[in-house]
């Protein structure tokens, strides 16, 4: 919310949301609708406020889905993680329309090391 206050972003006309993802998409994956998705989980949690364990590499299929399940038609799903060794699924690939945007989405501190950023444009097939 400060970054949006200091951008000078109105608060009113957004959501924000802090919530366990994985119980979130669970619970409103079939009434919420979004032009604009972004996913950008831990590598790995071991949160107290949740049951078992979050890995990226294991469970970013299942989050992927679910997302691009809440886009309106022609919204976009902007997948982003940093585990350095990270393979997206290729079934990913064959279900969606992927467009790699890791350079773009590159920050300049990260330049010299490329290997600790992942990020993609995803959306549902036309």
């Amino acid at each position: 919310k400060r970054n949006f206050e200091l951008n000078g972003i109105k608060l009113e006309s957004h959501r924000f949301i802090q919530s366990n993802v994985l119980t979130w998409l669970a619970e409103h994956n079939a009434t919420n609708r979004y032009d604009l998705i972004l996913l950008d989980p831990p590598s790995f949690s071991n949160s107290k406020r949740m049951d078992g364990v979050f890995d990226v590499q294991r469970d970013h299929a299942v989050l992927i889905s679910q997302c691009v399940n809440m886009l309106n038609p022609g919204g976009t799903l902007i997948f982003s993680n940093n585990l350095r060794k990270f393979k997206l699924d290729p079934k990913i690939e064959e279900a969606y329309d992927v467009s790699d945007w890791k350079r773009p989405s590159l920050d300049k501190d990260f330049e010299r090391n490329d290997k600790i950023h992942h990020c993609w444009l995803i959306q549902a097939k036309t």
